[in-house]
């Protein structure tokens, strides 16, 4: 199998991981109006097993498809309102949060690297999420902050903890699986 089919049948994987963790949304009511969801970590996934190219692409697929209507943002959510609605922001940052991660880890697979790029994919989601919701709800910085933000901290460390060990896994299966990609990814 060509490498370049390979990377997109692990990116089409990793795009459908960020849906199953759309999928399973729950938003608490009187803590945020923002739903909890495990897209983050598809996203750490994508940025932690992918090349560049291949983790911006999966998450634009994710995306893409979700536009078109296939019911795979949070709570079931589907189309173009969704993605320019309120919560849009976290979606507009996923690709580059994704590519931004895989960057940094793509040649080195320290554990300081991936920290690193975790560190910053999450910081860019936050970018996004607090830039969407103060344009469309017109929200303060403060207000996005809390609204958007401060709930989410423990559980995208939650999601971190557990993508750690599965991009470490993934890492060695893939160095296994394919040396000559390295060439041509």
């Amino acid at each position: 199998m060509p490498s370049s089919l390979r990377w997109a049948v692990r990116a089409a994987f990793v795009a459908a991981i960020t849906a199953l963790g759309a999928i399973t949304a729950i938003t608490v009511p009187g803590l945020s109006m923002v739903p909890f969801t495990f897209q983050v970590f598809g996203v750490f996934l994508a940025g932690g097993i992918l090349p560049p190219k291949w983790a911006a692409l999966s998450q634009i697929v994710y995306i893409g498809l979700g536009v078109l209507g296939a019911p795979i943002f949070a709570e079931g959510a589907r189309g173009i309102a969704v993605f320019i609605g309120p919560f849009g922001g976290y979606l507009w940052a996923y690709p580059i949060a994704a590519w931004l991660m895989a960057l940094l880890v793509q040649h080195s697979r320290g554990k300081l690297r991936l920290f690193i790029g975790m560190i910053i994919a999450l910081l860019l989601i936050y970018i996004g999420g607090i830039a969407g919701l103060m344009l469309i709800t017109k929200a303060s910085l403060s207000h996005a902050l809390l609204e958007g933000v401060v709930p989410f901290i423990g559980w995208d460390v939650l999601k971190a903890v557990l993508a750690w060990p599965i991009i470490g896994q993934m890492h060695r299966w893939v160095e296994k699986q394919s040396e000559p990609d390295k060439l041509s990814a």
